[in-house]
């Protein structure tokens, strides 16, 4: 069994289904929003909202396939 929350899991899914399509169109500005995004999403939605639990660490999960994919693709 995997030591990693589920909810942790699918914030890695989607930050790494947007973050690709993202920066694929969009180059650098794509990694930009890619960043941007769920932070809006974790202070609006979450916060803001109260749907759901304001977690730093769901926003660092949502951004690691921008990292990994920025690293690949630029370096």
């Amino acid at each position: 069994m995997s030591n990693i929350a589920k909810d942790k899991l699918l914030h890695f899914f989607w930050g790494a289904v947007i973050s690709f399509c993202l920066i694929i169109v969009l180059g650098k500005l794509g990694i930009i929003m890619s960043l941007i995004i769920p932070a809006i999403k974790e202070l609006y939605y979450d916060k803001y909202l109260g749907r759901g639990n304001c977690d730093i660490h769901d926003y660092l999960y949502s951004i690691y396939p921008t990292i990994m994919i920025t690293i690949i693709k630029y370096i």
